[in-house]
C-alpha cells in the first residue's frame, strides 16, 4: 500500500477516534444518504424512456393512427418525434402489438423482429444467420400470439426459400400456425381476431402473403378461411336475433306469470301462460313527405272535446281578371299602297262582328309540409299472441254426517270451473301487460280447463290412508295401554285386600293363642300350682309379653314386621 494512502488512513482513524459517538452517528447518516442519492441519480440517468414499440421508423399517418389507438386502449407511451413510439417494457410491447393486430391497426410498413438477434457475428455464415433469424421470428411470433386473451399456446413454422434472380421464379414463403385456444373459447367464432393474427404474421415475415398463410386450431380446423365469412356473419346474426326473440318471450311470460300470481288473482298451480312474439329484424329506411294542416286555433286541453280550428290550406293571394271585346274583325292587309295579302276566302269575314270574353281566377294557397327521413330499429315487434289457461278448483265431497265420501278406494272430489269474472279480469290484465294493439293484430285468449290431477289425487289419498292407518294403530296401542294400566290397578287393589285379610286372620290367631296362654297361666296361678319353666320358656314368654305390649302401642309397626317375616318365609 502506498505511503500516502497509509498516512491518509491513519489520519482518518485518528479523526474517527477523536470525535464523539453522536458525531459518528451523524456522519454515518450523511454518508449513507450521499450513497443512496448517487445510486438514485445513476439509476435515473441510465434508465431510458422505454422499449420501442416498432423498430422501424413509422410513417406519419401510421404514427397518428397508432397513437390515437393507444390512447383509446389506455396504454401509456412516449412519442419521440413523429416516427417512434416507446412503451414501458417488453411485456407491454407484446400485449400492445397483439391488440393492434387483433384490431387491424398495424402499420402498413413491414414489421420485423430481427432486433432480437444478438448472436450474429462477422464469422457466421449466411445459412446460420438465416436459421437464427427464422428461429428468432418464430419465437417472437409465438410469444406475441400467446399474449392474446384467446390463445393458450401457439406454434409457428415457415419457410425461407432462396431469392431467385428472376422474380417470377421465386418460391413463395409458406407459413403454418397452430393455435390452441383457452378453455371454453371457440376460435372459429372470432373471425375478426383471426384476421388480425393473419395480418400480424404477414407483416412479421418477409415476403409472406395472406394466400400462403394457414392458421388452424389444435383440432386441425382451418381458421383463416374467409370465403364463407358473410354466411357465418348471417348465421351469427340469425342466432343473435333468435336469442333476442326468446329473451323477449321469456320476459313477457315471467312478467305476466309473476304479476298474476303475485297479486293473488290465480294460484301458481292453476295457471299456465304461453306467449309468442313475431318480430321483423330488417332495418328499414324511409323518406316520407306529409302534408300538414294549417292550425288556426290550438285545442284547449281543458275542454273534453277538440275545439281547435284547422284547414288544409289558406289563401295567400288571389287574382280575378275579366275581359270582354265586341267589334269588327281586323286582319292585317299589309303596308299601304300595296296589294292586300288577305286570301279571298277571308275577305268576307272582315266586316263581321267578333265577341271576345276572357275570365281568369288565380288563387294561391299555402299548406303545411313535413319531410322526414325515418330509420327504424333493426328489430320490430309485429305481433304478440298470448294464451292463458286457468284450472278450476276441486273440493272434497261430504255426506250428511260430515264425513268424506270414499269411492273406489279414494276420496271423492267435485270439480268447479273458473268463473267468467276471473277470466275477464285476467284477459284485461294480460292485454294491458303486453301492450295490446288491435292494428298490430295482437290476440289474447284466456280460457278455463280441467287439468288431469289423478296422479296428484292418488298420492294425496295414499297419504291420507297412511294417516288413517297410523291413527287407528296409535288408538289401538293407546287402548291397550289403558287396559293394562286399569288391570294393574285392579290387581294391586285385589292383592292389597287379600294381604289385609290374611294379616287380620293371622293377628286374630295370635291374639287367640295369647289369650289362651294368659288364661292358662291365670288358672294355674289361681290353683296355686307351681309350674316350673325352663329359661327358654321364660325368655319366650317375656318376648311374647313385650310383643303384645308393643303391638298394643304401635300396631302398624308390628304389622309391617310380621309382613316382612312372612315375605322372608
Amino acid at each position: 500500500m502506498p505511503d500516502f494512502l497509509k498516512k491518509g488512513l491513519e489520519n482518518l482513524s485518528k479523526i474517527w477516534k477523536g470525535i464523539t459517538t453522536t458525531q459518528k452517528i451523524i456522519g454515518g447518516v450523511i454518508l449513507g444518504a450521499a450513497v443512496i442519492a448517487i445510486v438514485v441519480i445513476l439509476a435515473v440517468s441510465t434508465s431510458g424512456d422505454g422499449v420501442p414499440l416498432f423498430n422501424n421508423q413509422l410513417a406519419e399517418e401510421d404514427f397518428d393512427r397508432i397513437a390515437t389507438k393507444l390512447t383509446e386502449m389506455n396504454v401509456k407511451y412516449v412519442a419521440k418525434g413523429k416516427n417512434q413510439i416507446l412503451v414501458a417494457n417488453q411485456a407491454v410491447k407484446n400485449r400492445t402489438i397483439m391488440k393492434l393486430a387483433e384490431d387491424g391497426s398495424m402499420p402498413k410498413s413491414r414489421y420485423s423482429f430481427l432486433d432480437i438477434i444478438q448472436s450474429k457475428n462477422i464469422t457466421s455464415s449466411k445459412f446460420e444467420n438465416d436459421i437464427k433469424v427464422r428461429y428468432a421470428v418464430q419465437n417472437k411470433l409465438e410469444e406475441m400470439l400467446k399474449s392474446s386473451e384467446l390463445i393458450e399456446k401457439a406454434d409457428v413454422a415457415f419457410t425461407m426459400p432462396e431469392k431467385s434472380v428472376f422474380t417470377k421464379n421465386d418460391d413463395p414463403v409458406k407459413v403454418a400456425v397452430v393455435l390452441t385456444p383457452k378453455w371454453g373459447i371457440n376460435l372459429a367464432e372470432h373471425k375478426r381476431e383471426i384476421r388480425g393474427y393473419q395480418e400480424l404474421i404477414v407483416n412479421s415475415i418477409d415476403r409472406a402473403t395472406a394466400e400462403n398463410v394457414v392458421i388452424t386450431d389444435d383440432r386441425g380446423i382451418k381458421l383463416n378461411d374467409f370465403e364463407n365469412e358473410n354466411e357465418d356473419i348471417k348465421l351469427k346474426i340469425t342466432k343473435e336475433n333468435l336469442k333476442i326473440r326468446e329473451n323477449i318471450i321469456k320476459d313477457y311470460e315471467n312478467k305476466l306469470y309473476n304479476a298474476i300470481v303475485g297479486r293473488g288473482m290465480v294460484p301458481a298451480d292453476r295457471l299456465s301462460i304461453t306467449v309468442d312474439v313475431k318480430m321483423n329484424f330488417d332495418q328499414e329506411k324511409e323518406n316520407r313527405r306529409e302534408i300538414l294542416p294549417v292550425v288556426l286555433k290550438e285545442d284547449d286541453p281543458n275542454t273534453p272535446y277538440d275545439d281547435g280550428e284547422r284547414k288544409y290550406s289558406i289563401t295567400v293571394s288571389k287574382k280575378d281578371t275579366k275581359e270582354e271585346f265586341v267589334g269588327p274583325n281586323w286582319i292585317p292587309e299589309g303596308p299601304p299602297g300595296f296589294d292586300t295579302n288577305v286570301p279571298p276566302a277571308y275577305q268576307g269575314a272582315l266586316e263581321q262582328i267578333t265577341k271576345y270574353v276572357k275570365s281568369e281566377n288565380i288563387d294561391n294557397q299555402v299548406f303545411g309540409e313535413s319531410n322526414r327521413e325515418i330509420v327504424r330499429d333493426p328489430w320490430e315487434i309485429q305481433q304478440i299472441t298470448a294464451a292463458v289457461l286457468i284450472d278450476g278448483t276441486w273440493q272434497m265431497q261430504f255426506n250428511d254426517k260430515g264425513k268424506v265420501v270414499v269411492e273406489n278406494g279414494g276420496r271423492k272430489r267435485v270439480f268447479t270451473p273458473v268463473d267468467e269474472e276471473t277470466i275477464k279480469a285476467v284477459r284485461a290484465f294480460v292485454q294491458q301487460g303486453i301492450g295490446f294493439k288491435v292494428d298490430r293484430g295482437d290476440t289474447v285468449a284466456v280460457s278455463g280447463f280441467k287439468r288431469d290431477r289423478s296422479a296428484e289425487f292418488q298420492k294425496e289419498d295414499e297419504a291420507w290412508k297412511r294417516q288413517q292407518q297410523i291413527f287407528w294403530l296409535l288408538l289401538s296401542v293407546l287402548g291397550g295401554i289403558i287396559v293394562l294400566i286399569i288391570g294393574s290397578i285392579i290387581y294391586k287393589n285385589v292383592m292389597k285386600e287379600v294381604e289385609r285379610r290374611r294379616r287380620l286372620r293371622e293377628e286374630e290367631q295370635i291374639r287367640q293363642h295369647q289369650l289362651a296362654r294368659e288364661l292358662a297361666l291365670k288358672s294355674a296361678e289361681e290353683e296355686g300350682t307351681q309350674v316350673e319353666m325352663s329359661l327358654e320358656d321364660k325368655a319366650r314368654l317375656e318376648m311374647q309379653e313385650n310383643a303384645v305390649n308393643l303391638a298394643r302401642e304401635h300396631p302398624e309397626d308390628v304389622a309391617q314386621l310380621i309382613r316382612t317375616w312372612l315375605q322372608d318365609e
